[in-house]
Parts: C-alpha cells; structure tokens; sequence
C-alpha cells in the first residue's frame, strides 16, 4: 500500500510518502526537489549517477535536485520518501541554490556519522505519527520534516560558488519531453527511428544523447517503464500475466520474463501467488 502525501509539495515545501508494499521500482528519473529516501524494513540499492548504493533497514540516502536516480527497493517492504522542495526552502534560506546535497551510509565521513545516526532517530518519528493520528500530527511531522532538513543542511550540503549551469537544464528539459513521451505511448510500439523522428533528430544522435545522460539505452530504459506498470497491475487486477504485458507493450515475452527476474528477483505468477 501507498499512503497518499501527508502535504501537497507546493504548498509546504515538503512531502512525504510511507510505503508499506515490496516491489518498489522506479526506473532513472530525477526532479527538482530534494529527495531523502529512508528504509525501515528489508533492503534494496538507490543508483544515483550510475552508481548503485545498498541500503538496509535503518539506513536513509539524500539525492539533490535534478539528480539522475534509480530506485531498485523491490525487497524494502516498509519506506519513507520525503520531498523538500527547493524553491520552498529559500524562504528560509535564501541562498538555497548555491548547496548540492548527497548522503549515503557508504560514503559517510567520521566526522558526519553522529549526525548521520541523529537524523535516523528524527526520522523513527513519523512512523508513529501515520499508525495513531494523534491530533496535530501532520503539524509534528511537518516539524519532524523540516528539523531533518536542517541537519541535512548543515552536514550533508556543500556550498558552491558556481550554480547549475543553464546547459544542463536544457538537456534535462529534452530528457523530460522525451520520458514524458514514453510515458504516454509505452502501450504502444516505439521504435528509435519513430522516437528520434518525432524530436526531429537523427537516430545515431537520439540513441547517444539518450545513453549518455539517462545512463541506460533508449530500449531498455522503455521495457523498464512497462515493467513497472505491469507490476502494478500483476499486483492490483486480476488478469493474466501475458495478456498485462501485451496491454503495456511488452510482445517479446522471453526478454520480459528475463528483465522482470532482473528487477524483482522472482516471477510473475510468483508475485500472483503472494
């Protein structure tokens, strides 16, 4: 189950999401708002940048804005997602675009680890503010939010001098037209040579800007969108698992049985049956 966000993204500048469901994958995305993902129980792998972190029960990682991410918690059965929108954030600190935030348990200095470790604790509060609802709780929460985003500020931030250059917007804004189209048409057939035409580009140009800033090949990176949808309905309808998998596109049901073993480790009918 997925709970619906305690708070609407842009009206408190925070948002928060409590999983309780295995088989959480989300193929390479990214977004504007700071991103703290924390697991409560079971384990997975965040990719950011190309480079797979693992985490286990008890441990939390932070992506920055507009970094390319991966999330592969197919085993993680319990898990909060919290969003600190950037923008938001400059009411309290003005100077907010000047720091880029990263945290992984893997790449913590000594010097951080305390308050690595504090951050858990703040962040074993909101569990209890979701089970019981006691009055104000979305106003303990918010506060449990906003007092992490602070810690996060202090000892998991850098401050640079340069901000992000405006070329890498540009291409982050032709990445989000071109996953936007795949979204929309992956129950469809689409081809490189129908995508890149659509986008007025040439195939070889499409297929190497694609892999070089998504990490992933164009065609890979479709069947991952599909999977994820199939998954979703493998889990909440009652239809048989080829007949999801064609409605979503996928024909080649050899490459698809292959890549979902890859991604949630077991099955289709496996995941039926649970």
């Amino acid at each position: 189950m997925i709970y619906e966000p305690l708070f609407k993204l842009e009206r408190t500048g925070v948002q928060i999401h409590y999983y309780t469901d295995k088989g959480k994958y989300n193929p390479v995305h990214w977004h504007s708002a700071i991103e703290l993902i924390y697991v409560l129980n079971g384990n997975g792998a965040i990719m950011i940048d190309g480079r797979d972190y693992q985490v286990v029960a008890g441990d939390y990682v932070v992506i920055d804005s507009n970094q390319m991410h991966e999330v592969k918690c197919v085993n993680a059965s319990m898990m909060i997602m919290i969003h600190f929108s950037r923008n938001s954030m400059k009411n309290f600190v003005p100077d907010m675009d000047a720091y880029r935030f990263f945290c992984t348990r893997e790449e913590l200095q000594k010097e951080q680890l305390d308050s690595y470790l504090g951050v858990c604790e703040m962040l074993k509060g909101l569990p209890p503010m979701y089970v019981m609802q006691p009055p104000g709780y979305r106003l303990k929460s918010q506060a449990i939010a906003m007092a992490v985003f602070f810690e996060l500020l202090n000892h998991f931030a850098k401050k640079e001098e340069n901000v992000y250059a405006s070329d890498k917007s540009t291409i982050l804004e032709r990445l989000g037209e071109i996953t936007e189209y795949i979204e929309m048409h992956h129950r469809e057939p689409i081809s490189l040579e129908d995508i890149s035409s659509h986008f007025y580009l040439s195939r070889e140009y499409f297929s190497r800007f694609f892999k070089q800033n998504m990490g992933v090949t164009f065609s890979k990176y479709v069947n991952q969108v599909r999977l994820m949808h199939i998954y979703q309905d493998i889990c909440n309808t009652q239809k048989g698992v080829m007949e999801i998998s064609e409605e979503h596109g996928f024909t080649n049901y050899k490459l698809f049985n292959k890549m979902f073993h890859e991604i949630y480790g077991c099955s289709p009918r496996e995941i039926r049956k649970q």
